[in-house]
Formats: structure tokens, sequence, C-alpha cells
């Protein structure tokens, strides 16, 4: 098994970071921490350098307010996580230091004022987390990802040994044609960077959005299949489709597959006579489910009178959508081979997780008229 170590940096009490640590370590028996309270720069990277040379899978968890309590003793720093993080980072960059994945974990509250705002520290840290966000809790999931990153950085890490330019093939895991469908900015995007920031490139361009990749729930909503209802059955389609799956770094915690191979994995069941857009989702998994040998339930439009010609999935509701009924939401920063993303008609009107999403700026005046007409409806 492999074995990963994360020293936590947390000026937080021991009484409240360890039961945490404890957590996590409980989804993974491989998956260690140490705690370390901060400390002056000098013995703070001693400390960090000695634990990434011990030849484990390494990675650092830092807290955002490194400058509020105070140790035993009485001491207290007057830097906070964004700083270390940044030396850190200059270090590695400049070859004086191993390279490693570094997270961010704060309280919800210090994410939401004081990173959130800030976008400039956003590149130095390869994942957030809230320690106290019962809505997105420290569970197996991000375990898993933690362990996933750290053994991702050392793959990054070995490919860069081996040459200043590694093969993009070999780190995102592509096999012979596949760059025939892929936009040739991703390629060059992907080219010539430090181990973090070709991490970085990887994680917030491909894993974390939909695009050249897709997440479970995407490829369901484009195939018109209802995950929860289909149970053992999607288990079954997605061992079928084994080969369309994303294996390159980071991939073991974040399942994702190649969208151009799932649409030449459709196109050889209906022989060239037209693209999934074309079908129902009844009728796309009629033909999965005769092609396959499986029982699949295809899934149902969001509300009465909805397409169930679905390619997208609503931000809102994580449920299938056809954009023709919902709105594109806004995207701070979009690159070409990302999918735009939607949410429908129906969060919208009964504002829905708003705080998740807000309507591009040109679909304003589209939901105007939308909401002109209900209004006209109703009289």
């Amino acid at each position: 098994m492999t074995c990963v170590k994360y020293l936590c940096i947390d000026d937080q009490p021991e009484e409240y970071i360890l039961p945490l640590l404890d957590q996590l370590s409980l989804f993974c028996d491989d998956l260690k921490f140490e705690r370390m309270h901060p400390q002056d720069f000098a013995l703070q990277f001693e400390r960090i350098q000695g634990l990434a040379n011990e030849g484990v899978y390494f990675g650092l968890l830092v807290d955002l307010r490194l400058d509020q309590d105070s140790d035993a003793e009485g001491n207290k720093v007057y830097y906070r996580g964004p700083t270390l993080a940044q030396e850190l980072r200059t270090r590695m960059a400049e070859g004086s230091m191993s390279s490693f994945p570094i997270i961010l974990w704060s309280m919800n509250d210090n994410i939401v004022r004081s990173y959130a705002p800030d976008s400039s520290s956003h590149d130095l840290f390869d994942a957030v987390y809230a320690k106290d966000d019962a809505n997105h809790p420290l569970d197996q999931t991000v375990s898993c990802q933690l362990v996933a990153l750290a053994v991702g950085y050392q793959k990054l890490v070995s490919l860069l040994s081996e040459s200043a330019n590694p093969s993009i093939d070999k780190v995102i895991g592509l096999l012979d044609g596949d760059r025939d469908y892929l936009d040739p900015r991703l390629i060059s995007y992907l080219k010539g960077n430090a181990v973090y920031e070709l991490a970085g490139k990887v994680l917030n361009t491909l894993l974390r959005c939909d695009g050249v990749l897709i997440d479970e729930v995407m490829l369901a909503a484009q195939l018109g299949v209802d995950i929860e209802q289909s149970g053992e059955q999607w288990i079954a389609f997605l061992e079928a489709v084994s080969k369309c799956q994303y294996s390159g770094v980071f991939h073991e915690a974040w399942p994702r597959w190649w969208k151009h191979r799932i649409e030449a994995f459709w196109t050889e069941f209906v022989s060239n006579k037209g693209s999934l857009r074309k079908y129902t989702a009844d009728e796309r998994v009629a033909i999965l489910n005769e092609k396959i040998g499986v029982a699949l339930i295809p899934a149902a439009p969001i509300a009465e009178g909805y397409s169930h010609r679905f390619s997208t999935v609503c931000v809102a509701l994580k449920s299938p959508l056809d954009p023709v009924d919902g709105f594109k939401v806004h995207t701070p920063r979009q690159d070409a081979w990302q999918d735009s993303r939607y949410v429908s008609a129906h969060a919208v009107i009964n504002r829905l997780k708003k705080s998740e999403w807000s309507l591009d700026p040109l679909e304003i005046d589209r939901f105007k008229q939308l909401m002109e007409r209900l209004k006209n409806e109703a009289v």
C-alpha cells in the first residue's frame, strides 16, 4: 500500500485539530498526519524539508490564519498560510526544495472573508477544505484526494526528472489518436511548467470542470441515465466503458471520462446514424441496454414540459438538462476546452442554491423576458 504523510501546520488547540486529523485517517490506513504549531520560518522550513525527504509520499496541510493563537510557551507567529505557501512555492521553483502538494484548510468564515477575495493566493494551493462545513464534511472523498495529490505530485516529479518537457501523453494518460480530438491550445498550455504549476493546470482546467473530461454526473446526463434508479446496472455499464476513463495524474480521486472516447463508443453502437444529441434519454438508454446487455433506467427531466435531449447538468440540482430549458452560468474564467455551465429555469425562478451560481450577463435579458411572460400568463 502507498504510505502518505501530511504535516499539518495549525495554530488552533490540539484538542480541536487532532480529532479532525484522526477522522481523516480513519478512511485510509496509509494516510498519516503530524501536527505542528506555526514556528518562525527557519525552523518551519527545516521540518518541512526533513519530512519531504523521508522517502514517503508527502504533503502539507496548512491553516489560513496562523497568526491568531499562541503555542504552550506563548509564542506566536505574524504571518498567514498564503505567506508560507508563497515562500515554499518559490523554493520549489528554484529547485532548492522538493515539490509536494500544499492544501489549505480553515474555518469556513475565514475562507469566505479572507481567502476567497484574494485571487492572488489561489494558485498557491492544490485544494481548499473547510474544517467546519457540514455541507462538505472532511470525509472519505477528502482523504482520497489527499492521497491522490501526494501520489500524483511524485509522478510529476518523476516525469520532470526524466525531461524538462515531459510527454503530456504520460501526464494525462493519452492513447494513440487521442490528440486528434483535443484542442491544440490545451496541449500547449500544459507544457513546460514547474511541478506545482503543471499540477494546478491539470486539476483546475481538466479535472475540476467539464469539457474534454466529464465527471460521472455529466456522463450519466449525456447518456440519459438515472444513476440512482439504475443502481448496480450503472456500475456494470461503467465497467463496459472503462477504456474511456481518464488514467492520468490524480485519477484515483477524480474519476473522469474522456468525452471524445464516449462519443466514439456511442458511434460504434448507432453505426454513424447520429450523435447523442439527436436521441431522447429513453432512446439512448434503450440502445445502451440492447447493445451492452444492461438494464439502465432513463432519467426524467427536471420539470414538466422540459426537453428529454439532455446534454448538460443543472448546477443547482445536479440533474440532467437540455440547455434550451436553462440559462448559462457566469464563469469568471473559462478556457476554450471547457464547457459552459447551465442552471435550469426552474432553479432560477425558485432561486434554488442561489449562492452557488449567478447568471451570465448575456442571459439577463432572456431571464427578464421569461419572468415577464410568466407574469402575463398568471394574470
